[in-house]
């Protein structure tokens, strides 16, 4: 797709480098650099933005990819809960070496809020001793510097950075593919839908033909606690979820696991549902028709009920998302109009995705 992924470590004139590619290193100092990496050895000069790269020797043979299958999208049968797989069993194999790192840092300890607690405990024991002010009060600085430590000892312990140098194809891409997540985030509600019955009387609700459990959910500019980045990345949470979609890569965070989906393994698609809406009218919805709590066959009001509300129908959009891996979501929006630019955004970057890795 036109991107590549630089992370370094510097241990004195010593240099790690994981890439796309995978695991390097180079030795020297700033100007002059000698280095091998999974592309072979090279040498590196240069200063003041005028630079000399030469290869020295080629490494690894070529290596071809395997053919992948897919399955067709599906949301299960009726009165089945809308599963996704766990964080853990998300993998995405271009990235085993970056995804462990984070799953290695994402899982450390954070003493700051350990310290904190501590530190209040002690404090509120003291205070109970009957002890004179001018005992107490020094302590309390002590405990905040000690806190302040803690949290910066935290972040730079758990701290991943992220650095993406896209070409200018691949960011005009992800440019539109942000503009696509801007739009469904611009939507006055949206839903994560967790189940579908259709084994329901219609005739004493509403007359619909399927009754839905759905929690609302919000898609927003966002990163991971303790990952620096320097592109935008939009995310959507979904309780116990939460998904990043990076350049590269979807990273899913669930608990103390970090998965990982590849935009070539993913499947998109949408369609319109008329849904009779017992909550409020979301601001962006359209009303396309009404209808009874209790219904006859013919859609009359029954007038058997004299408390028979009256409901508006409204049309929504209905976002598949899923993957071989085992990721499977079922969204609604309240918009179908924005709906329709997020799907064809993502559509287009995963097509674009798909071409990159058959190359």
């Amino acid at each position: 797709m036109g991107w590549y992924l630089k992370k370094g470590f510097n241990f004195g004139p010593l240099r790690l480098n994981l890439s796309k590619s995978g695991l390097g290193y180079s030795f020297g100092v700033r100007g002059a650099r000698i280095g091998t990496g999974p592309r072979g050895t090279y040498v590196h000069l240069g200063r003041g933005g005028v630079y000399y790269r030469k290869s020295l020797s080629s490494a690894g043979a070529h290596r071809t990819g395997n053919a992948q299958s897919f399955v067709p999208i599906a949301v299960g049968e009726p009165g089945t809960p809308v599963l996704t797989a766990n964080a853990a069993q998300l993998h995405d194999g271009t990235s085993e070496g970056l995804l462990q790192e984070i799953q290695d840092k994402h899982r450390k300890t954070r003493w700051a809020p350990i310290g904190g607690v501590v530190g209040g405990v002690l404090l509120l024991g003291m205070s109970g001793m009957n002890l004179p002010v001018w005992a107490v009060i020094p302590l309390i600085p002590l405990v905040i510097v000690i806190c302040v430590y803690l949290h910066r000892r935290d972040y730079e312990a758990k701290l991943v950075m992220l650095k993406y140098d896209l070409d200018a194809d691949a960011r005009t891409r992800y440019g539109e593919l942000l503009k696509g997540f801007a739009a469904l985030g611009g939507s006055a509600r949206i839903w994560r839908i967790m189940n579908q019955n259709t084994r329901i009387a219609r005739k004493y609700n509403a007359g619909a033909g399927k009754l839905v459990d759905k929690k609302p959910i919000t898609v927003s500019l966002s990163t991971p606690a303790f990952m620096e980045t320097d592109v935008g990345v939009w995310s959507i949470a979904l309780g116990s979820q939460k998904l990043y979609f990076f350049p590269d890569r979807v990273l899913v965070y669930q608990g103390s696991e970090v998965g990982a989906v590849s935009y070539a393994g993913l499947r998109v698609a949408m369609h319109q549902v008329r849904y009779i809406e017992s909550d409020h009218v979301p601001s962006d919805s359209q009303v396309i028709d009404r209808t009874w709590q209790y219904v006859n066959k013919n859609g009359a009001p029954d007038r058997r009920f004299s408390n028979n509300r009256q409901f508006p129908v409204v049309l929504y959009a209905e976002i598949i998302v899923c993957s071989e891996s085992g990721l499977n979501l079922l969204l609604q929006s309240s918009d179908p109009n924005k709906a329709t630019t997020f799907v064809a955004a993502m559509n287009s970057y995963v097509g674009a995705a798909r071409a990159s890795a058959a190359h």
